[in-house]
């Protein structure tokens, strides 16, 4: 898919976040370790944020590593946190020039020092960006990012037996300064969401691609977008009530 039509372009999301799989996968299939897929994938990101500025989606979160993670093999780990250093590093320039502001979301007291050094400096680098928004969901998980966020929520109202509304408890949540996603794409043909955005994606749109994240690219992009745009929102209403005409006096 080279374009979107007209119509496309004005109904897409703003906030897209990327559940990145199939790295390894796709490295055992050419016979080559599971690091020559995860650097593929660095390189993809590059594709996939270049197509968003392109086409106008200000939003995008990628889920990079979350607390699962943790669990694999020490070099495997240590590999994709130099990866994390060393496209940083490559693309602070690009990142200034363009205007994006990178976030993180995520315990990062978790990473080795040298990628949480990176990672801070870099948030505090692009602070002032305000054009486009690329946030990395590092040794992340939703359900840990809910307990804190109840734990801190408790202790700023220890006396209360309110139940909190959406708008007075999302704030405790990493994302408060985000929108909530309004699509979630996962590669890899996985349907499942991996412990990711789990409160903010109620009303989110999925889309599952088959393709491995390495090939993941432009066209893929722009397939899920489109996916998108033709798609009926309706946040609990019925169709009828979404296309009822308006009264004019």
């Amino acid at each position: 898919m080279n374009q979107l039509s007209p119509e496309e372009k004005n109904n897409l999301p703003r906030h897209v976040a990327l559940i990145m799989d199939g790295n390894g996968r796709w490295a055992k299939s050419r016979r080559m370790p599971r690091l020559f897929g995860h650097r593929n994938g660095v390189e993809n990101v590059r594709a996939v944020v270049n197509t968003a500025k392109e086409v106008g989606v200000p939003y995008i979160t990628l889920y990079a590593f979350s607390t699962e993670n943790q669990n694999r093999p020490k070099d495997e780990k240590s590999g994709l946190m130099k990866l994390l250093e060393e496209f940083l590093k490559k693309e602070l320039r690009s990142m200034m020039e363009d205007g994006i502001r990178l976030r993180a979301i995520g315990d990062l007291s978790g990473l080795p020092d040298f990628a949480r050094r990176i990672v801070e400096e870099t948030i505090e680098q692009t602070r002032e960006n305000t054009q486009w928004n690329l946030t990395l969901a590092l040794n992340y998980g939703s359900r840990q990012e809910v307990l804190r966020a109840v734990a801190q929520y408790g202790q700023d109202h220890p006396s209360s037996s309110h139940i909190p509304s959406w708008e007075e408890f999302s704030p405790y949540l990493q994302t408060s300064d985000l929108p909530d996603p309004d699509l979630i794409i996962r590669t890899s043909g996985e349907f499942r969401l991996s412990n990711f955005l789990l409160l903010q994606a109620a009303y989110a749109e999925i889309f599952v691609s088959p393709l491995h994240w390495p090939d993941f690219g432009r066209d893929a992009f722009l397939e899920a977008l489109s996916n998108y745009a033709n798609r009926e929102r309706r946040f609990g209403k019925t169709s009828e009530q979404i296309h009822q005409p308006l009264h004019t006096s």
